[in-house]
């Protein structure tokens, strides 16, 4: 016969509810009487029943994670980040990625719903704010992680893209540079929009004319004055290397500009790519900064100068407001916003005369 916690109980001459809960991570138990419980559950072979937990309680112990692809070692930083918080609360992570599509993402939350999770984190596409009221429907707690739907009031955990647009830019406004390229994500998406207004604003506060920025954008054209190009990106490393590429050829190879400000560190390895396949050399003929601080961002040649997403601490701050809601679910949505700091590497120097 299978070993229940009951049986855990007899041996150790505990109560079922304290078995119930040290086997469950749960807080309220100290850690001493956790581990010996988790220790004879290991020797006597106890596998939890997770069906039949989940008809007696109305809760299946698991938390819907949705990012927007694997590939992207940001995503990973997040689930990480958030994966520590819930196995210390109790709770096993279904995890699933969107590829940046309504249709998957739908798909992929709706089979989430019907495994009956207890909550959701969600890193968002922004292409389907109605699945935010389908999942309020269903009156299932979720949060929002690194970006956000403006003006619908729900709860999000996001970093200030715009304070980290700005602090890039001013960066490279120190070194001398007065001509730039933003290589963004999706323009849909939040943080790429922010990201750039941010660097834009600060553009301004040094009076730069129309001409201090071109932006590689996914959208019909350019939105800002500031703007002077644009060509079809998806934010993604090969798609950035494939516009860079075309933006060099469109200026016969020589960079009109001698600092390139991209979305996030994924998308940079493709214009690093770009760029030294055309011969450029970084940081002597165009600098570089990133977005993220991912942990490959210190391997690239030179090492990226970048700005810190934090992105582990807002996976670690997005699950924690999650079980918040789960523990007290009348409290009313907030936002919290974490600050980014820029991470100064090898990638980035004064423009070359050549480039003045």
């Amino acid at each position: 016969m299978p070993v229940t916690q009951k049986d855990i109980a007899q041996r150790l001459e505990l109560s079922i509810n304290t078995v119930s809960r040290a086997l469950r991570n749960m807080p309220d138990v100290n850690e001493s009487t956790r581990k010996q419980v988790q220790a004879m559950a290991e020797e006597m072979g106890y596998y939890k029943n997770l069906a039949a937990s989940s008809l007696r309680t109305r809760q299946s112990n698991i938390l819907g994670v949705v990012v927007t692809d694997f590939r992207n070692p940001s995503m990973g930083d997040i689930i990480h980040g958030a994966e520590l918080v819930a196995k210390r609360s109790g709770y096993t992570l279904m995890l699933g990625s969107t590829n940046e599509t309504a249709e998957d993402e739908s798909r992929l939350v709706e089979n989430m719903l019907s495994q009956n999770v207890d909550g959701l984190l969600l890193i968002p596409s922004m292409l389907n704010e109605p699945l935010l009221r389908r999942i309020e429907c269903e009156q299932v707690p979720y949060v929002l992680a690194a970006r956000r739907y403006p003006g619908h009031l729900c709860n999000a955990v996001c970093g200030d893209d715009f304070a980290g647009g700005a602090a890039a830019a001013q960066h490279l406004l120190d070194l001398g540079h007065r001509s730039f390229l933003y290589v963004s994500g999706l323009e849909h998406i939040s943080s790429a929009r922010d990201r750039r207004d941010g660097f834009l604003w600060q553009l301004r506060q040094h009076g730069l004319n129309e001409h201090a920025l071109q932006t590689i954008v996914c959208d019909n054209g350019p939105t800002d004055k500031l703007i002077s190009q644009s060509i079809v990106c998806d934010g993604g490393r090969e798609s950035a290397q494939r516009v860079t590429e075309q933006w060099l050829r469109s200026s016969s190879g020589h960079p009109s500009a001698t600092a390139i400000f991209v979305f996030s560190d994924y998308a940079a390895c493709g214009v690093y790519a770009a760029l030294k396949a055309a011969g450029l050399r970084i940081p002597e003929d165009v600098s570089v900064v990133g977005y993220d601080n991912n942990e490959y961002s210190s391997f690239l040649t030179p090492p990226l100068t970048t700005v810190d997403s934090h992105f582990y601490q807002l996976g670690q701050l997005a699950m924690e407001r999650l079980i918040a809601i789960l523990h007290s679910p009348g409290e009313p949505p907030c936002a919290q916003i974490d600050m980014p700091e820029l991470v100064l590497r090898e990638s980035t120097a004064a423009p070359s005369s050549a480039a003045n």
